[in-house]
Order: C-alpha cells, then structure tokens, then sequence
C-alpha cells in the first residue's frame, strides 16, 4: 500500500462511537433480575411444590437454606467471572475462592443425603424431573447471558462460556432449591450433578459463535 494516509482516513469515515460497558457488578444485578424471573416462568410447567421451610423439624433444613444461599452467591461469582474475562486488558480471573464455595456446596449437599426414598419409591423419576427442571429453567438464562457477553465479546470465548454456563447452572440449582424437598436422594442429587454439566455443555456449544472475535 502506498498511501497509508488515505486508507487510515476510510477506516476513521467508517468507525462509529462505541458505547461504553455497564461495571461488572451492574451487568451481572442486570442479567439476575431479567434472567431469575424468566428461568422461572419457563420452569414453571415442571413447578409442583414449593418447599415447607417451616416444618418442625427445620434443623435439618439448615443444609438446604445454606446450600440455596451457595448457589445464588456462585452463580454471581461465575456470572461476574465471565463479564470480566470478556474484557480485554483485564487481569486474569481468580477462581479460587469460587472453587472453595463450590467445594463447601458440594459437601453440604452430600452431608444432606437421605436414605429414605420419596412417596411411592419412584427416586428415578423424581431425579428425571429435577433434570428436566433445571434444564427448561436455564433456556432462557442461556439466552440472557449469550445476549450479554454478545456485547463485548471475547478472547477466551470457551472459559468466559463455561462460566457463564456454570453460573447459570447454580442459579437454576437454587431455583430447585425452591420446589423441592429439603433431604436430598443420592440419585437425585447425581441427576442435579448431570443437569449442571448439560448446561455448561449447552452453553459453551450454542454460544461460541456469537461471542468469539472473528
């Protein structure tokens, strides 16, 4: 090329204004209040129950209310962690204290593991029925999230997916927490394990090219 100054005269007649990015914290309030409503009502075919948190023997729901409480606090964190990746120039996300959460959940959950089968011994179906919850309440969460990170993109489009995806899976994992029996079965909880994986799977596959930078 011989005229450099030329082709840098089109490429500024061509630029428009690029619209500044809501902080991190402000995304991710953001996509919780239109993604929470919307993973409800699309889940709310599966709805059966809500969960009795005023038994009388609420001790034993102690594990529950803390492990729903986890699961709204990592889909936050893993929310956040996937605006911030996006983000170029930013310093690397940290996932530790994530990963220690994560760790505390999963203990408390299988420290609420319950011998007792649910009415009728139908613990398979009831697992079934928990998978096909979390997956329905995380379609449009996926949509939300992918919409999002559309806006700015990313050059670790893989990561800032399964963050996004395993943020989703916590938050339809607490909107579980809300309809389902405070005990936990161990196939149950295995189906809940496989549901999670499903929708980070489905959220790194569906969203790659719509966020990656051709």
């Amino acid at each position: 090329m011989r005229n450099h100054d030329r082709f840098i005269d089109q490429l500024s007649d061509s630029a428009r204004p690029v619209k500044r990015l809501c902080p991190t914290g402000w995304r991710v309030a953001a996509w919780i209040a239109l993604a929470l409503p919307c993973g409800m009502v699309s889940s709310w075919a599966l709805h059966s129950r809500f969960t009795d948190w005023s038994r009388p023997d609420a001790l034993p729901a102690l594990p529950a209310l803390l492990s729903l409480l986890l699961s709204f606090i990592l889909g936050s964190g893993a929310m956040a962690g996937a605006f911030t990746l996006s983000l170029a120039g930013r310093p690397p996300v940290r996932l530790k204290w994530l990963g220690l959460l994560a760790l505390i959940w999963l203990a408390l959950n299988l420290g609420n593991m319950t011998a007792t089968l649910p009415p009728g011994g139908r613990q398979f179906g009831e697992g079934v029925h928990c998978y096909l919850f979390m997956l329905s309440a995380s379609l449009p969460m996926m949509v939300i999230a992918v919409a999002a990170l559309h806006r700015s993109r990313s050059l670790y489009p893989g990561k800032s997916l399964a963050l996004a995806g395993g943020g989703i899976a916590f938050m339809s994992s607490m909107l579980l927490s809300l309809c389902h029996q405070t005990h936990l079965h161990m196939l149950d909880f295995i189906m809940h394990l496989a549901a999670g994986i499903t929708i980070i799977a489905v959220t790194v596959l569906a969203g790659r090219r719509w966020i990656r930078l051709d």
